[in-house]
């Protein structure tokens, strides 16, 4: 038997959690072939195939799956023993997050905290819609992710968060009166551009029911996929739109912004953290409770 190798089996577990040797490869910073020769050089060592081929995914084969049972444990233990001996600052890696476009205004705060507490790992932040991400992280190509909305998705942990609220807000430029007289929030809505996320957001179909109600007309919707973007776009162009009000902060004490009026009330959006359910490195459950942590203390 040829000497055993701790990071083959991380690999084998890996490629067993994710369905295939790719989104191993993505998850361990690997390249291909080098996980394929990991798994080659395991099965050499303890006499088994690990996997069979099942239309796209590798699944373990019945012997493969028995090793790993017993097996997989162990790792994890040894791994989690190291580690609990280690110094933050020792610690290295990347971790690949997805994170919503609403929760930018925080965000980057927890970001800073993890690079406090663990200084050597680095992070890669992917800014996507929630149904995206919560393929990406299917598929391996992220190890966390922060979704705006109820996201559900039977191979993941999902923690939900503090929800992030929404607002119509309106260039101050826009006048009020007209005549001497109040606008209505319709004549507002009419006579300036409106900005929205597109229709894949999970709020685009809100955010048209509460324009409905005043008449709107399609040929005065603009999109952008960026809150912050949304924000700046109301500003230059006298327009009016639903933003995160934590995003609009510094417009509104600026002055630059105000809120439209209580004929278009806020929209309050979930917001869920989400991992795989097996996820058990070190490095990244550390992320999570980094997570979790800050946001039970921020003010809502």
């Amino acid at each position: 038997m040829s000497r055993l190798n701790l990071v083959n089996f991380e690999t084998v577990c890996c490629i067993a959690r994710l369905g295939s040797f790719s989104a191993a490869a993505l998850r361990l910073n690997a390249s291909q072939p080098a996980v394929t020769a990991r798994v080659r050089e395991l099965e050499s060592s303890v006499g088994i195939a690990f996997f069979q081929k099942s239309g796209r995914r590798m699944e373990l084969t019945i012997a493969g799956r028995e090793f790993l049972q017993r097996v997989e444990p162990l790792v994890q233990q040894i791994e989690q023993e190291v580690l609990a001996h280690a110094a933050p600052d020792s610690l290295n890696g990347v971790v690949r997050i997805g994170v919503s476009h609403v929760m930018l205004s925080w965000f980057p705060e927890v970001i800073a905290q993890l690079k406090r507490d663990m200084p050597g790992v680095r992070y890669e932040i992917d800014l996507d819609a929630g149904a995206s991400m919560v393929q990406k992280l299917e598929a391996g190509r992220m190890d966390i992710a922060v979704v705006a909305g109820k996201a559900q998705s039977p191979r993941m942990a999902s923690v939900s968060l503090q929800p992030e609220e929404l607002q119509w807000l309106m260039s101050s430029r826009i006048p009020r009166k007209l005549a001497g007289r109040k606008r209505p929030t319709a004549d507002l809505l009419a006579g300036s551009p409106i900005w929205l996320v597109p229709r894949s957001s999970i709020l685009f179909a809100d955010a048209m029911a509460a324009l409905r109600q005043h008449n709107v007309q399609m040929h005065n919707l603009n999109a952008c996929v960026n809150m912050a973007g949304i924000l700046s776009m109301i500003d230059h162009t006298t327009g009016i739109g639903l933003t995160a009000t934590s995003v609009a902060q510094a417009h509104l004490a600026a002055g630059l912004v105000e809120p439209v009026g209580a004929d278009l009330p806020a929209i309050r959006l979930d917001v869920t953290l989400m991992y795989h359910r097996d996820q058990h490195q070190t490095i990244v459950r550390k992320v999570i409770e980094r997570i979790v942590e800050f946001d039970q203390r921020r003010p809502v």
